[in-house]
């Protein structure tokens, strides 16, 4: 049988398999990737010779189909199997090195009792202060921070949670759903986060095909508040205050050229899946979709519009304000009133950070608008 046939029928298989986990029926959706995974092995031994291309993007598709089928010892055979070859290609020889480690902590963790959520987050940080295998702490711990608020929003929004303003995520998703973090091969600078699964399957039994979604509608969430945010998101994300919410943590995400240039956020166990990339230009894309999702509040005829830059010294959304040490020398502490518009998870990681605030001046006092990080 030719490559073709085979790889035709391993596809056909892996879309099965989507459907049975979108459902929620993941012991189907294991079985069918392992038949996937058996047609794609097949084919990568079909390919001809000359198609070296070919050879590797199915030998990575066969290893992360073993993988997505929980087969942890196949597919890291086949892996280094494919890796001791002379000839393979360079982005081949990158992706299946990825899929080891994600191979390696998924089957530590499973030998412990812990299994978790389809969907295997890896956060690449490059540029600027960034360097091969490191970065600035600060900056790494925001970032991870960032995944972990747009994670919990994510579930919320699935489990048709109402929309939380101030506080943290409620108690019962903070313990079902527990983010982890595992080391990553060395990028420029990258880590990676996995969603455990709820112990208590029988709390969440009837929200199974919901809780195998969590990864995916993460990924596409990020996918469209970084690629085109004012038309993707609306049509992923109905509510409008959880689109809101997205935006604002996603901007938190992208660059501002001072201290990193890129992040990018993809599926590891899916590499030929798009990327959500952030770059400069999307904080200025994010920006003008907050503007158009925000309605411009009514200015009296004396109202400046002011912009403070500083530090974020104090937050206290419940009395409706926050205060900013400007860069001043010595700095003067400014307090901005009518600030409970700002969600917690927001602006919370930004306390004793450089942050922008917009705001209107009233005469002496100063209305809150918008607040950004200022890398």
């Amino acid at each position: 049988m030719s490559w073709d046939r085979h790889h035709s029928r391993s596809e056909s298989l892996a879309a099965e398999a989507g459907i049975a986990r979108r459902t929620g029926n993941s012991t189907q959706a294991e079985e069918l990737y392992r038949q996937a995974a058996a047609a794609e092995r097949e084919a990568l031994d079909s390919v001809p010779g000359d198609k070296q291309r070919t050879w590797g993007i199915t030998a990575v598709s066969a290893v992360a189909l073993w993988y997505k089928g929980r087969e942890y010892k196949i597919a890291e055979q086949l892996a280094y199997r494919c890796l001791a070859l002379e000839q393979i290609p360079s982005f081949a020889e990158a992706q299946l090195r990825d899929l080891l480690q994600v191979i390696w902590t998924a089957y530590a963790a499973e030998q412990t009792g812990v299994r978790f959520v389809p969907g295997d987050v890896l956060v690449s940080v490059k540029g600027g202060q960034v360097i091969h295998g490191g970065a600035p702490l600060d900056l790494i711990v925001r970032k991870v921070e960032g995944i972990q608020a747009v994670l919990f929003r994510t579930v919320e929004m699935l489990l048709d949670r109402p929309f939380r303003k101030h506080g943290g995520p409620p108690l019962d998703v903070q313990s079902m759903f527990k983010p982890w973090l595992f080391q990553a091969p060395a990028g420029s600078y990258q880590f990676a986060v996995r969603v455990q699964e709820p112990e208590q399957q029988g709390l969440y039994a009837d929200a199974r095909p919901k809780v195998e979604r969590v990864t995916a509608t993460f990924f596409q969430v990020l996918q469209a508040t970084a690629g085109n945010p004012e038309t993707d998101l609306p049509t992923l994300v109905q509510d409008p205050l959880y689109r809101g919410a997205f935006l604002s943590l996603s901007r938190n995400l992208a660059p501002t050229g001072k201290t990193f240039e890129r992040l990018e956020v993809r599926d590891a166990s899916a590499p030929t899946e798009p990327v959500a990339s952030f770059a400069l230009e999307t904080r200025q894309l994010i920006n003008a979709a907050l503007r158009k999702a925000k309605p411009a509040r009514a200015m009296a005829f004396s109202d400046e519009a002011a912009t403070i830059e500083g530090t974020l010294r104090a937050v206290h959304l419940d009395e409706d304000w926050l205060e900013v040490a400007t860069n001043d020398l010595p700095p003067n502490h400014i307090r901005v009133d009518e600030a409970s518009d700002a969600l917690d998870d927001v602006v919370g990681p930004m306390v004793n950070h450089k942050v922008v605030v917009t705001a209107v001046r009233r005469g002496a006092k100063y209305l809150y608008r918008d607040i950004e990080l200022e890398e």
